[in-house]
């Protein structure tokens, strides 16, 4: 022990006589480390952590999903109830809608997050309320007293923690709700997007509960105990043939998916992109780990003389090798602390830039796994560096070694080779991190440039919501959204003005099925489906969304008689390739909502297609209808500008509420930023790549320079001989660079080669962009031989500066 201790003090004293090397070593390695712990910081807690749930391993959720493609789709009130009462797997099934809520207070609006449940959702999930009681069954009903029960927080920061709020009332969406209960502090429901603050019944769904069709439910359930995921799931399966039998207009080509609650909460997506982006930091750490081995090859080379007078006075090729071990080990655990550091840094970066992407992202942290994975990371990585410099320098030609003399001793061949062998690695390394990076960045631009079917420059949108108590009938919300629309057209610099629901990219859709008169029903389950939308007769060319045949809506558009339709190039190709839809009639649109709605609509116009929530999916079939024929107590007012739209936000939320103060106001922002927000998660993964791709180009520049740099040092007799003979500076800068680019090209070949066969990992986050897109290739190698070049250009040009006659003095 007393040996081990003695190795550590020379360690670190060797370290203090050489602070550069020991500086450009620990900031390398850190480098690596710290990458390398921030992303393992974000798979722990979301990955390996299991979610804050009881017993968690037995909570799955439940998907109603097509049968030829698992995709999510939500599940009525009335199927749930059969998939509650007839399965044989599950303890309970709960049903739950995340729901914003208009809290009215003194006469002012507020939105809040809320959630619709069933009665017995917090019993599934093994909650008990911090105070008062858990909804009653006869509370979920259509029809029933309106309950209410508060999270924690909002208890602490709403009402203080008065223990007086049980029974007390508070106005949601116009209507009375009595508080029941407090959850316990801490409660999350982590399958929710965004943390409810209050949560209520069903019951507020009125009509959705009696019909099949209302498919606007998620669902959690609990396994039963010894009842295994795949089981279940067979068991589900099972319960869809039956109801597909028994209700084929709901349930035909439906069936039904078991997701453990972890995968629903990260993702599959998420998941995969979260082990590429840890490949892609081990590929930095592996270049940092080679260029430590080139430092540590080099550093061993001047050591030379060192190491044979110690082995001649007796010491051993171990105890040597423990030596140089120590040196390195304690080099790495010093960049695991650095690396430490740099990756709380990190993290705080992409908390920041990541919020929104990434669930749970407010739960990662540095905690004791973290740390033992940083520590372990360290230590591995130092014995990877030293491996080879251990291996060659431990066993020195004594001879040859203490023959050398002078100034440091001359590199062997062998040395030489690894050396240059260590380079090649890090170049191929760093080339397939640069081409992730360049595809990720390719297929980016591919996705921004998608144009959306509209012009959204200078255009400002703001999302309302009326309460349904002020805004019971259709009469009252036509005439709020046209006052509001006359006071938006006084503002400065609007140039049109309009109101949809939903507005594209503001996160709401509706659709339904629909009929075309004159044609046969079609068989139950088959209806022909659409999207719908409900907009202001200047929504079209508001939007500068192009008029294809007939006519857009108009003021004569009115609620009684018959309704008129506007549907979109896909509807026509979907339903009516080959003739014209002018003129035909649809009905029993599943969008009729109110009282008076027309039972026919007659199309008067076909306008191009429209991206409405993403850009990554093509146009589906849709249909336009006048606001004055179906109107909606929820959509988005925006209006056309000449000059920057945020600046028009604050007069825009302050005319829209001089109508009504019960009206809440959100999401105010330029249209233009709602598509932006839509691509955020491409753009996060794209950035990160684009950052550790960086990374790896800086490493693999610095070693690059290290080597040449060491190289002109070690041939510096040699050039100064050839001077001397008349080669002149292009000469010495040519036999620098052939060297350098030499070694840069090898590496990119092979780079090129393994990119060729791992870029495909990545095809999940592409977006049209092949993963050996050529150009992207190309691009990269490019990019990377340049940096070498670059980066063996300095040495060589202080090569040219050896004066012969001192070089020849040189050893």
């Amino acid at each position: 022990m007393d040996s081990i201790f003695k190795d550590i003090r020379y360690a670190i004293r060797s370290l203090l006589k050489r602070p550069a090397f020991a500086a450009v070593a620990v900031i390398t390695l850190a480098l690596g480390i710290g990458a390398n712990t921030a992303i393992f910081s974000i798979i722990n807690a979301l990955v390996i952590k299991p979610p804050s749930i009881a017993d968690p391993n037995r909570v799955v959720a439940l998907w109603k999903t097509p049968i030829a493609k698992q995709e999510e789709h939500f599940v009525s009130y009335l199927a749930w109830q059969d998939w509650r009462t007839r399965n044989q797997s599950l303890e309970d099934v709960a049903a739950y809608k995340p729901n914003s809520f208009t809290l009215l207070e003194n006469g002012e609006a507020e939105e809040i997050q809320g959630m619709r449940v069933t009665a017995n959702f917090l019993s599934v999930l093994k909650v008990k309320p911090f105070r008062g009681r858990d909804f009653a069954v006869e509370e979920e009903q259509r029809g029933s007293q309106p309950v209410t029960i508060i999270s924690y927080e909002y208890w602490q920061s709403k009402f203080g923690g008065n223990e007086s709020v049980l029974n007390q009332q508070i106005s949601l969406n116009g209507k009375a709700h009595t508080i029941i209960a407090i959850l316990p502090p801490g409660f999350e429901f982590p399958l929710a997007a965004n943390e409810p603050l209050v949560w209520t019944t069903v019951s507020g769904e009125a009509s959705n509960l009696t019909e099949r069709g209302a498919q606007i439910f998620r669902a959690v359930g609990r396994l039963k105990p010894g009842v295994s995921i795949d089981s279940a799931q067979a068991d589900m399966t099972r319960l869809a043939v039956n109801l597909a039998q028994e209700y084929p207009q709901s349930d035909r080509d439906q069936t039904i998916t078991l997701i453990s609650a972890h995968e629903q909460i990260v993702g599959k997506d998420i998941r995969r992109a979260l082990w590429l982006l840890l490949g892609a930091v081990g590929f930095i750490l592996l270049i940092a780990c080679t260029n430590m081995a080139n430092l540590m090859l080099v550093r061993a080379s001047t050591m030379q003389r060192e190491i044979a007078i110690r082995s001649a006075l007796g010491a051993s090729r171990w105890r040597i090798a423990r030596q140089l071990g120590v040196e390195s080990l304690l080099l790495s655990i010093m960049s695991g602390g650095v690396g430490v550091m740099l990756a709380i840094w990190g993290l705080s970066a992409i908390k920041l830039y990541g919020a929104g992407q990434l669930p749970r992202i407010a739960e990662v942290r540095i905690d004791g796994r973290v740390l033992i994975f940083t520590l372990s990371v360290s230590i591995l990585t130092g014995v990877l560096f030293s491996l080879v410099p251990i291996l060659k320098s431990s066993r020195p030609d004594i001879n040859e070694a203490l023959r050398a003399g002078g100034r440091g001793s001359s590199s062997g061949r062998s040395l030489r080779l690894w050396r240059d062998s260590l380079v090649v690695v890090e170049v191929a390394l760093s080339l397939i991190l640069l081409v992730g990076a360049g595809l990720m960045i390719k297929s980016f631009a591919q996705l921004a440039n998608v144009p959306p079917g509209f012009d959204p420059k200078n255009v400002l949108t703001g999302r309302v919501r009326m309460t349904q108590k002020t805004y019971a009938n259709h009469e009252q919300r036509v005439l709020f959204v046209s006052q509001t629309l006359e006071r938006l057209k006084a503002l400065p610099g609007v140039e049109n003005v309009a109101f949809a629901a939903p507005m594209p990219f503001s996160g709401g859709n509706v659709g339904s099925d629909f009929r075309i008169e004159g044609r046969p029903t079609p068989p139950v389950g088959s209806e022909p489906t659409a999207g719908n939308r409900s907009v202001t007769p200047d929504y079209f060319r508001a939007m500068k969304i192009p008029l294809l045949q007939g006519r857009y809506f108009n003021e004569q558009d009115r609620h009684d008689g018959l309704g008129a339709a506007i549907v979109n190039r896909s509807f026509v190709q979907a339903y009516f390739s080959g003739e014209s839809p002018i003129g035909k009639r649809l009905s029993t649109i599943g969008a009729n909502q109110n009282e008076g709605d027309p039972e026919q609509w007659e199309i008067v116009g076909v306008v191009g297609d429209v991206h409405h929530s993403s850009l990554t999916k093509g146009s589906n079939p849709e249909i336009y209808l006048p606001y004055q024929q179906n109107s909606w107590n929820w959509g988005n007012f925006f209006v056309r500008t000449s000059a920057d739209p945020s600046s028009l936000a604050e007069s825009f939320r302050q005319q829209i509420r001089t109508g009504d103060k019960s009206v809440t106001v959100t999401k105010v922002q330029p249209l233009a930023a709602a598509i932006s927000e839509t691509i955020s998660k491409p753009r996060f993964y794209t950035f990160l790549f684009g950052v550790f791709g960086a990374i790896g180009l800086v490493l693999t520049m610095t070693g690059v320079y290290g080597l040449i740099s060491y190289t002109v040092s070690q041939r510096t007799q040699e050039i100064g001989i050839r001077m001397a003979l008349g080669a002149n500076r292009l000469d010495v800068v040519g036999l620098v660079l052939r060297h350098g680019f030499g070694l840069a090209l090898s590496g990119t070949v092979i780079g090129v080669a393994l990119s060729f066969a791992l870029t495909r990992m990545i095809v999940s986050l592409l977006f049209e962009v092949k993963p050996t897109d050529l150009t992207t290739f190309a691009g990269a190698a490019m990019v990377l031989l340049v940096a070498a070049l670059l980066a063996c250009y300095v040495p060589a040009r202080r090569a040219t500066r050896v004066d012969p006659l001192e070089a020849l003095k040189y050893e």
